[in-house]
């Protein structure tokens, strides 16, 4: 008799346990379920918030870069005037402006030819960067 006491017993603790676990289980789902939401969209977020700063990195490169390369081609501009003067010079014809303009012309057009795609158009004094394309006629042709 002792023995069916027992049985019984751990019968009954075995389904209270196993109706503690159900209900628990059914009752913290919903609770799981907001706490994973909430999990993803942090992750998610840190993932744009990256995103965003190589973004900027990147923008912050390319503006760095585009200076850089005006720098270089007004420093390319200055050689052009110095070298102009100092061939107008050695022609008979020190400061001769006309040809002073056309030697730096000359120096333009050459560079622009060189690069293919890029070059600097010189009112002496005012270097405009300009973007050029070799397969476009002139308006002359």
């Amino acid at each position: 008799m002792q023995n069916q006491g027992m049985t019984a017993s751990a019968v009954i603790v075995s389904f209270l346990l196993l109706v503690l676990v159900i209900g628990g289980g059914l009752a913290g789902c919903p609770y799981y379920k907001v706490w994973e939401r909430k999990m993803a969209g942090q992750a998610e977020l840190q993932y744009q918030q990256g995103a965003r700063q190589a973004l900027i990195a990147q923008a912050a490169a390319e503006d760095e870069a585009a200076i850089k390369r005006a720098e270089a081609a007004t420093r390319r501009v200055l050689g052009w005037t110095d070298a102009a003067k100092r061939g107008c010079e050695a022609l008979g014809r020190p400061g001769d402006r006309a040809c002073e303009e056309q030697l730096v012309r000359d120096a333009a057009t050459y560079s622009i030819a060189k690069e293919g795609h890029e070059g600097v158009i010189i009112s002496l004094g005012a270097p405009v960067s300009v973007a050029v394309d070799p397969n476009r006629r002139s308006a002359s042709e």
